[in-house]
């Protein structure tokens, strides 16, 4: 039995890379890193959200394989899209450019939010409610106070 586990383990690591990059985000480096991060998770976030809209706007049933061809385009997409970001935001260098997946997934996911929003207006009778926007912009005003509050301080450390 042991002599097949080890057999199974060593047939899968054929199929394993040599060596594994280590992938350190940091967000809390500073706040432009922050926000860098912040905004990774905002546009995949988005691409998620999109994916349930443009089913519900374009009245696409749930089954159909359209909806499983575009996850499986848009998982093979953001492989080499967090690896470009990532190499982006590790790079060192004075002048550096984000790679063609990344802009590639960015136009992807506006094109789908603008469908979103061109289809679906007049869907929701109901407006959002009020509360709701309050809360929204409340942490809009407090994320972005704190954000100026921690440029000034790193501003000020790098003065001294």
């Amino acid at each position: 039995m042991i002599l097949i586990v080890y057999q199974f383990k060593r047939t899968l690591g054929q199929f394993t890379p040599a060596q594994w990059d280590k992938d350190e985000w940091h967000p809390l480096l500073g706040p432009w890193r922050f926000i860098q991060v912040l905004s990774l998770c905002i546009v995949f976030l988005t691409v998620e959200l999109n994916t349930f809209f443009l089913k519900f706007c374009l009245w696409i049933p749930p089954r159909n394989p359209v909806i499983i061809y575009r996850l499986i385009l848009w998982w093979l997409i953001a492989i080499p899209t967090i690896r470009e970001y990532n190499t982006y935001l590790q790079d060192r260098k004075p002048v550096k450019k984000v790679g063609a997946f990344c802009w590639l997934s960015l136009a992807i996911c506006i094109i789908e939010l603008l469908i979103c929003i061109k289809f679906g207006h007049g869907l929701y009778p109901k407006s959002m409610p009020l509360w709701l926007v309050m809360f929204w912009t409340s942490v809009g005003v407090v994320l972005g106070t704190f954000l100026i509050l921690w440029s000034y301080k790193s501003l000020c450390r790098k003065r001294q």
